[in-house]
């Protein structure tokens, strides 16, 4: 599928994980990127930048889509 959003993003299909609060961890954000879609880290869910920083890194290992 091909729109303005797809385009701009880089991604397959039209789908964006929106900030879900203790559920947008890497896992999640990983499995929308690998279907096609922009997977998100909700940043909220840390305490601190470190936490944030390994959970990227954490993404990064889950996903080919980096």
């Amino acid at each position: 599928m091909k729109t303005r959003v797809t385009e701009l993003l880089g991604i397959q299909y039209p789908i964006i994980l929106g900030g879900i609060h203790w559920l947008g961890m890497a896992e999640l954000a990983a499995a929308v990127s690998e279907a096609g879609g922009f997977g998100l880290i909700t940043a909220g869910s840390f305490r601190n930048r470190e936490e944030l920083s390994e959970e990227i890194a954490k993404t990064l290992h889950c996903s080919s889509r980096s």
